[in-house]
């Protein structure tokens, strides 16, 4: 299978480092570069820098920890998370914020079809990934992945959610259907329910109020999509 083309190192943050090895093995034969940290470092370790492309935490005896390090991080960074823990925290862990969340003994072939798809989704050019958008006073860095509120506060967002509004910032003022906007940040991989959409424009509204009247700037289209409505300035 295709290998995404971006040079993303994946943070693996862990408690069980027996774990860690085989998958770091697993992504260095899909040509991945990988670091391997305990769970207590990650959030220092992804305020580092840009150079990680997605974390995976492996929650696999400490209960709790892992929806802990998901909600501390979402405070501060967008970086896709893949969540491994067990069964009864998987609902938990979407509402901390982790993209997928997944069994802890998910075999290695779903896992990364799943690290694949976040990989295409952050896969910008390099135009793209120098152009930051600004917008009534927002600013939007996609090679940062940072969405700033007019005051200068980090809004977090999901991957997913960061996904959906540059692609209704590239494309200002043009109807953007639920299916393309699926096929444009990969959500439905593996469940492609166009209505899941409706839930990440929803809590991008919800984020995008608490700084301001942005939210409006997202207007349904009946029968149509979304539309992005406000005036953009790229830099």
């Amino acid at each position: 299978m295709e290998t995404p083309r971006r040079k993303s190192v994946i943070l693996i943050a862990t408690d069980d480092f027996a774990f860690a090895a085989p998958l770091a093995e697993e992504l260095g034969r899909h040509g991945l570069a990988s670091a391997v940290v305990a769970l207590a470092q990650a959030t220092d370790q992804v305020r580092s820098g840009d150079r990680f492309g997605i974390l995976i935490i492996v929650a696999s005896t400490t209960a709790g920890i892992g929806l802990d390090l998901c909600r501390r991080i979402r405070t501060t960074s967008s970086i896709p998370i893949v969540l491994l823990s067990g069964a009864e925290e998987q609902l938990d862990g979407l509402e901390a914020g982790a993209d997928y969340c997944l069994p802890f003994h998910t075999d290695m072939r779903r896992l990364m079809v799943h690290v694949r798809a976040l990989l295409r989704r952050s896969d910008l050019n390099e135009d793209e990934r120098r152009l930051t958008v600004n917008f009534e006073g927002w600013r939007v860095d996609p090679r940062r992945r940072e969405l700033l509120a007019p005051d200068g506060s980090h809004v977090a967002l999901l991957a997913a959610e960061f996904e959906i509004l540059i692609a209704l910032c590239r494309q200002p003022g043009v109807v953007l259907s639920r299916r393309s906007l699926l096929d444009a940040t990969h959500i439905g991989l593996g469940r492609p329910l166009e209505r899941s959409v409706d839930v990440h424009i929803c809590r991008l509204r919800r984020k995008l109020a608490q700084g301001g009247n942005a939210a409006e700037l997202i207007q349904t289209v009946r029968l149509g999509g979304y539309v992005f409505i406000g005036k953009i300035n790229p830099e």
